[in-house]
C-alpha cells in the first residue's frame, strides 16, 4: 500500500475560492495581470486565520504549530488531568515504506510484537476519507508506555492519492482516544479530497474576508508564518489543489498539450535535497544518482528576496518518454518550498521562462 509518515511537519490548510466550474479562481472574468494577483495574494494573507480548513476540526481539538518533519497538521486533546491525545496528518510519496512497514512502526511506538503480511486483514478497517475509500487501524499497547506510564492507543487512516499516501493519526491516552474515536472518524468523512470519478469535489465556501481574487489552493503555512506573494503569468489558470499543496496551476499549449504547476511546502528539512529530486527522478524513469552526480545536475536562481531555489530540468524516459519536470526547491529556516512544474515535455520546455520568473517573484514574509 502507500508510504510511511516517519516524520511529521506542520502546515495549516485552507481552502481556496471555488467558481461554477469547480475550480478555485479568481472570477469569472480574463485571468489577472502578475502584479493584481501578486498584491491580491498579499492582501488576503493578512486574513487567512478567518479562512475555512479542507475538513471539519471536531470540538475539543487545538491546532498546534510543528516546529519540523513532514505534518501538513497538527491537533492536541487534553484532559484536566493531563493526559493527551496528539493528532497529525502527513504526506508522503511511495519511498517511505508499506502498509506493513508503517503498522508495525506504529506497533512499535506501543511497544507491540510486529505482525505479518498474512495478518494484515484482520487489522484493517474500512473507512471512508471524505469520498475515498480509505483504511485504519486501531492498535492498543498491552502495558504502559510512554513517560506518563498510562496504556497509548493509536489510530491511524490512510488515504491513497495519485504519487502520494496521507496518514491521519491519532496516538495518546488509551481512554482519551477512545473518547475521541468518533470524533476522529467524523474528521476522516469531512475530509475534502478533490476530485473523485465521476464527479467534482465540493469544497466549503469562502469564508467572508475572503479576497475575490485569492490565488491560492487549499495549503499554507502555519499560523506563525504568512504566505508569500507571487506573480502568476496571464496564461496560467488556477485548478483545484490537493491537501498538501499550497497552490495548483493548469498550463495548456497548442495540440492539446498541457501542464501542472504545483507549490507545496514542507518542513524544514523535508528529506532532503538528494532524495527528492532521486523520487522526482524515479517518476521519470531516471536512475537515482549519488551527491556528487547531483550537483553536476543543478542550476540556481537567485529570488527577489534574497533566496536562492535550486532548479532541476529532467525529461523522462520509459513509461514517461514525452514528459518533463522543471522544479524549484527553496530551503527556508521554517519551510522547504517546493515548485514543481510537469507535463508534456514541448509545452514545460516552453514555459521555462515564465516558470523562472514565477519562481524570481516569490516574495517570502
Amino acid at each position: 500500500m502507500g508510504p510511511g509518515c516517519g516524520r511529521d511537519e506542520g502546515v495549516r490548510v485552507y481552502q481556496a475560492p471555488k467558481d461554477r466550474g469547480g475550480s478555485p479562481t479568481a472570477t469569472q472574468s480574463p485571468a489577472p495581470s502578475p502584479s493584481s494577483t501578486a498584491s491580491t495574494a498579499s492582501a488576503s494573507a493578512s486574513s487567512s486565520a478567518s479562512q475555512r480548513t479542507p475538513w471539519t476540526v471536531p470540538a475539543g481539538w487545538t491546532e498546534k504549530p510543528s516546529t519540523g518533519g513532514m505534518r501538513i497538521a497538527t491537533y492536541a486533546v487534553t484532559a484536566p488531568d493531563g493526559r493527551a491525545v496528539d493528532i497529525s496528518v502527513v504526506p508522503l510519496g511511495a519511498a517511505a515504506g508499506s502498509l506493513l512497514d508503517n503498522v508495525n512502526r506504529w506497533r512499535g511506538e506501543l511497544e507491540l510484537a510486529p505482525v505479518t503480511e498474512a495478518d494484515l486483514p484482520r487489522l484493517l478497517i474500512a473507512v471512508k476519507i471524505g469520498e475515498v475509500d480509505g483504511q485504519m487501524v486501531e492498535l492498543v499497547s498491552e502495558k504502559s508506555v510512554g513517560a506518563d506510564k498510562t496504556r497509548s492507543r493509536t489510530l491511524a487512516a490512510i488515504l491513497p492519492l495519485p504519487g502520494t499516501t496521507v496518514f491521519f493519526k491519532a496516538k495518546g491516552d488509551d481512554a482519551l482516544v477512545q473518547d475521541n474515536a468518533g470524533a476522529f472518524k467524523a474528521w476522516l468523512k469531512s475530509v475534502q479530497t478533490g476530485p473523485t470519478p465521476g464527479g467534482e469535489a465540493t469544497p466549503p465556501p469562502p469564508a467572508s474576508g475572503t479576497a475575490p481574487g485569492d490565488m491560492r489552493g487549499p495549503v499554507a503555512p502555519p499560523p506563525s508564518t504568512a504566505l508569500p506573494t507571487w506573480e502568476v503569468p496571464s496564461t496560467w489558470k488556477s485548478a483545484p489543489a490537493s491537501t498538501m499543496r499550497l497552490a495548483s496551476f493548469a498550463l495548456g499549449g497548442p495540440g492539446g498539450q498541457t501542464g501542472d504547476l504545483s507549490v507545496v511546502a514542507l518542513g524544514p528539512a523535508a528529506g532532503g535535497l538528494l532524495a527528492n529530486i532521486n523520487r522526482w527522478r524515479g517518476q521519470f524513469g531516471l536512475d537515482p544518482l549519488d551527491e556528487a552526480g547531483l550537483q553536476k545536475t543543478l542550476t540556481t536562481v537567485p529570488l527577489s528576496g534574497g533566496e536562492t531555489a535550486t532548479v532541476v530540468d529532467l525529461v523522462g524516459t520509459g513509461e514517461a518518454a514525452g514528459r518533463r519536470l522543471l522544479g524549484a526547491i527553496v530551503s527556508r529556516n521554517d519551510r522547504t518550498w517546493f515548485y514543481k512544474l510537469t507535463g508534456d515535455a514541448a509545452l514545460v520546455q516552453s514555459e521555462r521562462g515564465n516558470f523562472e520568473k514565477f519562481i524570481r517573484s516569490v516574495k517570502y514574509p
